[in-house]
């Protein structure tokens, strides 16, 4: 446990990395238009891994319960993986423009960048997000997609084993011993690959600030990225720690607002709808300023920095 807290004589302890934390919320706590590039950034880079998915949700509806159909889809997952792998390219392109707007705000994420993009404001205008983003949309549209494809790579692979046993067992989908038995396998499946996720989640946020600070290649800012998260394995695991206090934190307030909209009737939920909108553009803006910080606190540099070599 004193390993995963850290000592105050590291670079990067636990309470380190809250304080980033907390100071990257100040600096997003001011409403503005770049909210909206937080929602952009959070669509782009959690890989999937949105603030609220419909997963949880599905699986608390009383209605749901193990049945024929359930075979059936199991039956046919790895064909619906590979047709979500093919149709990912084409989505991203689609949502280019958005990959600009990601990696500016994740340029302008640093304290002294934040606040030069300020100027006399007292949050940056999106015009100063998309301007910062000038050039890298495209490596950064890369960066995203070589990732998302990885694990819906993984996805196939642990699907094909889930369907072939589905096939077997076929008519006996009711029986109680063969359910337990495919959810014996299910069960780590998912936690190998939901850990897998978890792992390029991290990658990819390393990489896009080193693709950010440095301008560079996309094979280049993964290498870096991924140089990064070896360099100190007890630092990164305090980093996405940090990560996750924010996660849990936006996830239960838009359970809340979910909860309470649908128990006081349809205005309340249109206004949850705008708050859980609002809430997920700042703390987007809040995650691109920690991982920033935290970036740099595990050994990225920028040209900011003044270390010879390093271009702007």
């Amino acid at each position: 446990m004193s390993t995963l807290i850290g000592t105050e004589s590291e670079r990067w302890s636990l309470s380190r990395a809250i304080d980033a934390l907390s100071e990257s919320a100040r600096q997003a706590g001011h409403p503005g238009s770049v909210w909206l590039a937080g929602l952009v950034y959070t669509m782009t880079v959690g890989l999937g891994l949105g603030w609220d998915g419909g997963l949880s949700h599905s699986f608390s509806r009383p209605e749901v319960r193990w049945s024929g159909e359930w075979m059936v889809a199991l039956r046919r997952l790895p064909i619906g993986v590979f047709l979500v792998l093919s149709a990912v390219p084409c989505l991203g392109l689609m949502f280019l423009p958005l990959f600009r707007m990601s990696v500016g705000l994740a340029r302008i994420g640093p304290a002294a960048a934040w606040k030069a993009a300020c100027g006399d404001r007292r949050t940056p205008r999106l015009r100063t997000v998309w301007a910062a983003g000038k050039g890298l949309g495209f490596a950064a549209f890369g960066l995203w997609m070589q990732l998302a494809l990885m694990i819906l790579g993984a996805a196939l692979l642990g699907s094909l084993p889930i369907s072939a046993l589905a096939h077997v067992i076929g008519h006996s989908s009711r029986d109680p011993q063969a359910a337990a038995f495919l959810g014996a396998l299910l069960v780590p499946i998912l936690i190998d690959l939901v850990g897998y996720a978890i792992v390029l989640s991290v990658l990819n946020q390393l990489a896009l600030h080193s693709l950010a600070q440095n301008r560079r290649g996309v094979y280049s800012a993964l290498l870096h990225g991924w140089r990064i998260m070896r360099n100190d394995g007890w630092a990164t695991a305090r980093t996405v720690l940090v990560d996750l206090l924010l996660f849990v934190t936006v996830a239960m307030i838009w359970g809340v607002l979910t909860g309470g909209g649908e128990a006081l009737g349809e205005p309340l939920q249109t206004i949850g709808a705008i708050v859980k909108f609002l809430l997920t553009g700042f703390a987007g803006v809040a995650r691109a300023g920690y991982w920033a910080r935290a970036y740099r606190a595990l050994g990225g540099l920028s040209p900011d920095d003044g270390v010879p070599g390093l271009q702007a």
